[in-house]
């Protein structure tokens, strides 16, 4: 396969979005590729070509992981991309309402610009978000996102920092942010090419999210170091989402992403507080390998099932 160039150099750099792909894909659909880039490299400017250059290694690396719209993966992740888009927005306002007395008080004694950037930032990327997703602009629902997710990223590390690897402190930071950026990773993930349209339908979906998330967030009550649920409550939050999300083991995507845009927001805080309440790891482990066990037995009768419905009919009635 010829490598086009970029001016009068070889482009190193389309050889290695290209190494991205699958070998398999690559001695398939390599030439292909390669005359498109050559022929927008020929049309369009620096610009141009830079574009068609990360498009073509995001492909490679969405083909490499299987997060194309031909594969299940793919269409989950689609599916999921509403749901979860508008769960964020509503967890988001919904933490942020129930801190502004604090905010309020925060802001009145000290107004240097990062303060204004910290209390604000994340609900007008919240609100960005949901107002992007209800008009069906998904490149600024993933800007979005990724904003809320690097602020996520960046109150996670600050806690490690400054509470000199605390694993309390951590986790207790680490709960509220962690679903941001996992959220942002999949919303980035999710093909552009199954992303749903705004309709009234989706525009319903989306709201009803909002709510659901907003919820959420104020029943697990993470600003509150009381925290109102109870451990029960908490492994029902994490093993309920959790069983829901085998259903995509038996090809039922709606339920399963219902599971995961759960799983997303409660995951990290059941988590730390199932932790929490059982003192420690020592204590933990006893109820936990059972569970985990049980879980991972039901995951392969569920998934064997499907594959037997799946041949049931293939092959039709007897």
């Amino acid at each position: 396969m010829s490598t086009p160039a970029i001016g009068a150099a070889p482009s190193a750099v389309l050889r290695a979005a290209l190494q991205l792909y699958p070998e398999r894909y690559r001695r398939e659909r390599g030439e292909e590729l390669a005359e498109v880039f050559a022929d927008t490299a020929a049309e369009g400017g620096r610009l141009a070509v830079i574009r068609e250059l990360l498009g073509l290694a995001g492909y490679g690396l969405r083909v490499r992981l299987g997060l194309t719209g031909a594969s299940a993966a793919g269409r989950l992740l689609a599916l999921l991309a509403p749901m979860l888009a508008g769960a964020v927005a509503g967890a988001t306002l919904v933490a942020w309402v129930g801190t502004a007395d604090r905010i309020a008080v925060w802001l009145s004694w000290d107004d240097p610009y990062k303060v204004y950037f910290a209390a604000f930032c994340r609900p007008v990327a919240a609100v960005l978000l949901l107002v992007a997703v209800l008009l069906g602009r998904w490149t600024a629902v993933r800007c979005g996102a990724l904003v809320l997710g690097a602020v996520g990223l960046y109150a996670m590390a600050e806690a490690v920092w400054v509470s000199s690897f605390d694993a309390w402190w951590t986790g207790y930071i680490g709960m509220a942010s962690l679903p941001f950026v996992v959220a942002a990773l999949l919303l980035v993930a999710a093909p552009t090419d199954l992303l749903p349209r705004p309709t009234w339908r989706t525009g319903g979906l989306v709201l009803a999210s909002t709510a659901v998330g907003g919820l959420l967030e104020a029943a697990q009550g993470w600003d509150d170091t009381t925290f109102p649920l109870d451990l029960p409550w908490f492994v029902a939050l994490l093993i309920g989402p959790l069983l829901l999300t085998f259903a995509g083991l038996r090809g039922r995507a709606t339920p399963a992403a219902v599971g995961m845009a759960t799983l997303v927001l409660a995951g990290p805080g059941c988590l730390f507080n199932i932790w929490r309440e059982s003192r420690g790891i020592s204590h933990l482990l006893p109820a936990a390998t059972p569970t985990v066990a049980l879980l991972v037995l039901v995951a392969a009768a569920v998934h064997r099932s499907g594959r037997r419905e799946a041949v049931a009919g293939v092959h039709g009635p007897a």
